[in-house]
């Protein structure tokens, strides 16, 4: 695949295996090889937080599991497994800080 990395192509695995939590530690996975989508699974652990970012392009959040929190615009977004949350580019946000979780997100730059 040219494209896409890090994904199953002989057998359906679920997602949230594709990633492991690590105490004290924010694990990124790219999924993606292109300039213009960039796509990444994230797992946080417990009270892990990353502050204020923002991307090029808009971004959605997917949560897979768990709960968290994204801080934007000074309120608070709670979110749980099954919940997708969409922020503007160049707009800062922050992620995390509670019990640990596993996330996909997906930015797509112009």
């Amino acid at each position: 695949m040219k494209l896409l990395k890090n994904l199953p192509s002989q057998n359906p695995e679920s997602i949230t295996s594709l990633i492991e939590c690590e105490p004290n530690q924010v694990v990124s996975m790219a999924l993606s090889n292109s300039d213009h989508v960039d796509i990444s699974l994230f797992t946080f652990a417990d009270g892990e937080i990353v502050s204020e970012e923002s991307y090029l392009g808009d971004t959605f959040y997917l949560l897979l599991k768990g709960e968290t929190n994204i801080s934007i615009d000074g309120k608070d977004v709670s979110l749980k497994a099954g919940d997708i949350f969409a922020v503007a580019a160049h707009k800062g946000h922050s992620i995390g800080g509670g019990k640990a979780f596993k996330m996909l997100k997906l930015t797509l730059n112009d």
